[in-house]
């Protein structure tokens, strides 16, 4: 109580530098690009997928069921390097057939580069879960795309 009338008894310019702190301290998480869920929260299930090795083919790298209903609230994915003549490489999560994104991610070496989910990227109760890979490029023996990071936040349904 003494904190707020000494707040109210200050001089005008100190009260309005009081509140413009405030509101400086207060604003940024409100705008955060990613909703922060609250650390008490269950239903919300992190999933960082390690892909080691170094890769330069169109294939199904990851496969997993999936032991609930889940939304992917967000999605991101990143290499540690590549090597090959104008490499490309996109990243695709589908349920079953379906695709989490608008469109894959597009790797880029030493970038984390987020997803752009689609209307409704949901994952069935118990669904295949596939991670694949489309190349882009050429590729001499043992160049193409080393260690890929894949993070997914699920919300349980």
């Amino acid at each position: 109580m003494e904190i707020v009338k000494k707040i109210l008894s200050m001089k005008p310019f100190s009260l309005v530098l009081v509140l413009v702190v405030l509101i400086i301290l207060l604003v940024p998480p409100i705008f955060a690009a990613t909703t922060n869920p609250s650390l008490a929260s269950t239903s919300y299930t992190p999933v960082v997928i390690p892909i080691m090795g170094t890769y330069s083919s169109n294939e199904t790298h990851v496969k997993f069921k999936a032991p609930n209903g889940y939304r992917v609230v967000h999605a991101s994915a990143t290499a540690r390097a590549v090597t090959g003549t104008e490499p490309t490489m996109t990243v695709d999560v589908k349920s079953g057939t379906t695709s989490m994104f608008s469109a894959p991610i597009s790797l880029t070496a030493g970038a984390i580069t987020d997803a752009v989910l689609g209307t409704a990227p949901n994952i069935a109760d118990e669904g295949t879960v596939s991670v694949t890979f489309t190349k882009g490029g050429s590729y001499s023996s043992g160049e193409g795309w080393k260690d890929i990071t894949l993070f997914l936040l699920l919300k349980r349904r």
